[in-house]
């Protein structure tokens, strides 16, 4: 509570108190300092307080004549009653202090001045004490000030820093508030929760270790030491390492943080020009989405090429596509196997002459030399590995190399889901051993087999959607679409047959399951109910805006806790309101960005804003600022997420029929790949809504109970346009998209499948796509005027 003599009024009442409480307490030491009794006194601690709030204290001048005037000013204004006419920093009471210093330190002119100064022994004194005072002042303002900056800004820094994935940064701002606050609990609290312990070696030993946050390539290395480094605190989080020995050289990759790390500089640095060494896994094992588990396999080491494979390769002048020792593998295009003279004539530029699709007359484009090759079919990929005597990746080698655990941090940093292809290492998507550029820039074939006539292909394309990153692809081994790229790999021994073999995807036979009942779907049904309490919405303004649209943002209550969310409203200018409206969903890409500023996946409904309508793009639960970490692995957790989801598209719905310039009327739902499976499920529950529905790279996916699309499909009969690509690996033809399509209750006449000559992202065939997404539209929502 603090001593009752050195009480600041505001103290004394149990008001709020900040740093001029502090100097009141150094008013009242200093005036006790000059006269030897207190500014305040009683015969009990509530009549000193009565006095504090209610009596002025004697006057300096009274108690001791030979007090100067300015040190009696400076103790008086210090002892004011209300906080706002005292001293407001220590710092400008410091610097009174010192011009009161500088006057009394003053040497004496004549015998009469003399008479009038104060006696010397005195002068001594209140010059010691007022230098004491002065000091102390400065020191006292110095800390106070650095513990309110630790206190007040450090810590909502750090915790903002670890939001942002940037966990060295909020490390090194810990490590300096700990110094002004060393014993604080909260700054404790955080010490134990983003900080570890790890042991690092390297062979050979001696070498230095530097860090940096993974996703701030061009910030400052911070120094760990020299191997071997025990038990040395480091952030908790995910970094680019950079280990050098003078005389072997250095080495950056990007590893998972472990509690032991080693770093094998002789055999990182030992490996061929241009590749990485990736030490193997006697017993490798994963799970790959939509391919279910792999392995075990016998991996030996192996280098990796360090960057896609670029245009200035020399397979095309050195004669690769006529030298028949390069080709080893049959040539089977749609189940026939093709002679050697059929088989080159599809693998010509467009200007028919040998080469990668995107080339023109056997040359690359101009000035894309340190571009990857693209426009290249497996054939084309494995006959250039066997001509540098090397190999196309196994699945293993590829997802060892990516570390699709770090995907949230890769793809951020990497060349996926923009706008065009860039030069190989232009973007700083780091991978584990020192790899570049595997996540986007182009997609990448690998060894294996998905079935017939097909391979897998990884990693993206520049405009794939993030996921595509650990979610594979597989293409026709003779697709040359302008997304297809390679890079290859050096086995340092044979890999066994199982590791280079096809591998199957896993398997559910939709044609043997059925619905849920009427009983247990209503039970489905009151589990997504919710209650429709006021939104409160609030349109934010304008976001960005053209001659033909405008972009609100609006934020209204969501349906449970105490939230807001956040939707984004597109409005064409040139169409009379009541406006035809489109309520957009979109693919699981937008669970890896952080903030709804830059909207992704614009790509799949932009033309329907072009084409008069409005379309609503709501922030869903888990997307952008709303990510959340929960993850989906049981029934109750499951049912948690989807039942937000749903909400969210409820409650955008709710907001809708609150504004009169749009038709509540003709309201449709778009969503794409996870916003078109789930949309199975909350378009059967809101279909009194919609008019009609459009479910772009969808299909049927095994979720938990209570979200399975079995039991909901049959129940959807408002019109349903499906648009897919015909190599969607992630929601195949036969496994997913047919499936789904006959369990639709839709009437015949109101259901229509559109298969594109695609893989998962139909934009690829972006006017087929435009033509029939529109055109249903036109029909079931009337043309736009």
């Amino acid at each position: 509570m603090g001593t009752p003599l050195y009480m600041s009024p505001e103290q004394a009442e149990g008001k709020t108190v900040d740093s001029r409480t502090d100097l009141w307490s150094l008013g009242a030491v200093l005036y006790e300092a000059l006269t030897g009794r207190a500014p305040f006194q009683g015969n009990s601690a509530l009549a000193i307080l009565r006095c504090i709030t209610q009596q002025p204290p004697a006057p300096l001048g009274q108690l001791r004549t030979d007090a100067p005037e300015d040190v009696d000013r400076i103790v008086s204004r210090a002892l004011e009653k209300h906080a706002a006419s005292r001293y407001q920093t220590a710092c400008e009471m410091a610097r009174d202090l010192s011009v009161a210093l500088a006057k009394l330190s003053a040497p004496l002119s004549s015998p009469a001045s003399r008479e009038l100064r104060v006696s010397r022994p005195y002068a001594v004194a209140a010059t010691l004490l007022i230098v004491f005072f002065a000091a102390a002042a400065v020191w006292f303002y110095q800390r106070s000030e650095k513990r309110h900056w630790a206190r007040e800004e450090a810590i909502p820094a750090i915790t903002k820093l670890e939001s942002e994935d940037k966990s060295l940064a909020a490390f090194l701002l810990l490590k300096e508030a700990e110094q002004y606050l060393p014993d604080d609990p909260q700054l404790t609290k955080i010490a134990d929760e983003d900080t570890r312990v790890v042991s690092i070696t390297s062979s050979p030993p001696g070498a230095t270790v530097e860090i940096q946050d993974y996703l701030s390539p061009g910030s400052s290395w911070f120094l760990l030491g020299k191997t071997p480094l025990r038990n040395t605190r480091i952030p908790s989080g995910y970094f680019r390492w950079k280990v050098t020995k003078p005389g072997v050289g250095e080495y950056v990759a990007a590893p998972m943080t472990d509690k032991e790390m080693n770093f094998p500089l002789e055999s990182e640095l030992g490996a061929p020009q241009g590749m990485s060494w990736v030490p193997g896994d006697p017993s490798w094992t994963s799970m790959i989405g939509f391919v279910g588990w792999v392995g075990p396999y016998n991996l030996p080491p192996y280098y990796i090429d360090r960057f896609e494979l670029t245009n200035r390769q020399e397979f095309v002048d050195q004669g690769g596509y006529k030298r028949r020792e390069f080709w080893k593998q049959k040539l089977i295009r749609d189940g026939h196997e093709l002679n050697w003279d059929e088989a080159m004539s599809f693998f010509r530029d467009r200007t028919g002459r040998s080469g990668p699709s995107t080339w023109e007359g056997g040359h690359y484009p101009e000035g894309q030399a340190d571009y990857p090759v693209a426009g290249v079919s497996w054939y084309e990929a494995s006959a250039y590995a066997v001509f540098v005597g090397k190999s196309l990746p196994v699945l293993p080698h590829w997802f060892v190399a990516a570390l699709p655990e770090v995907a949230t941090y890769t793809v951020r940093v990497s060349n996926i889901s923009r706008s065009t292809m860039a030069p190989t290492g232009a973007f700083k998507g780091l991978g584990p051993y020192g790899t570049y550029d595997m996540a986007g820039n182009v997609r990448e074939w690998v060894e294996n087999a998905a079935g017939d006539n097909l391979h897998f292909i990884l990693g993206g394309a520049w405009n794939s959607q993030t996921y595509l990153y650990v979610d594979p692809e597989a293409l026709p081994d003779f697709d040359r679409s302008p997304g297809n790229g390679f890079r290859c790999v050096r086995n340092t021994a044979s890999l066994s047959p199982e590791t280079i073999g096809p591998n199957r995807t896993m398997r559910r036979d939709f044609a043997k399951l059925k619905p849920a009942s009427d009983e247990v779907f209503r039970v489905y049904r009151a589990m997504y109910s919710y209650r429709n309490t006021p939104l409160h919405p609030k349109v934010e303004g304008v976001v960005a805006e053209s001659t033909d649209w405008r972009e609100e943002k609006i934020t209204f209550d969501t349906a449970y806790g105490n939230e807001r969310m956040a939707a984004y409203l597109f409005l064409p200018k040139k169409v009379q309101p009541p406006r035809q409206t489109v309520i957009f969903f979109p693919s699981a890409m937008v669970l890896d960005l952080s903030d709804s500023a830059t909207l992704g996946d614009t790509k799949f409904f932009d033309y329907v804003v072009q084409s008069g309508r409005a379309v609503l793009y709501p922030i869903y639960n888990g997307t952008y600022e709303r990510q959340s970490r929960l993850a989906l692995p049981d029934a109750r957790e499951g049912l948690e997420y989807f039942g937000k989801h749903f909400k969210d598209l409820a409650r955008s719905v709710d907001y809708l029929e609150t504004r009169p310039d749009i038709d509540k009327g003709k309201l449709a739902y778009l969503g794409v790949s996870m916003g078109a499976a789930e949309g199975v499920i909350y378009t059967t529950l809101l279909q009194d809504k919609f008019r009609t529905v459009v479910l772009l790279d969808g299909g049927f996916d095994p979720p938990p109970p209570g979200v399975d699309q079995v039991d909901f499909a049959p129940r959807l009969k408002r019109p349903v346009l499906m648009v897919n690509g015909k190599y969607d690996f992630v929601f195949s033809l036969q496994r997913a998209q047919n499936p789904l399509f006959r369990m639709l209750g839709s009437p015949d006449a109101d259901k229509r499948h559109i298969v594109l000559d695609a893989p998962h992202d139909v934009t690829e065939r972006h006017t087929e796509l435009v033509q029939e997404v529109l055109a249903w539209l036109d029909k079931y929502l009337g043309r736009v005027e």
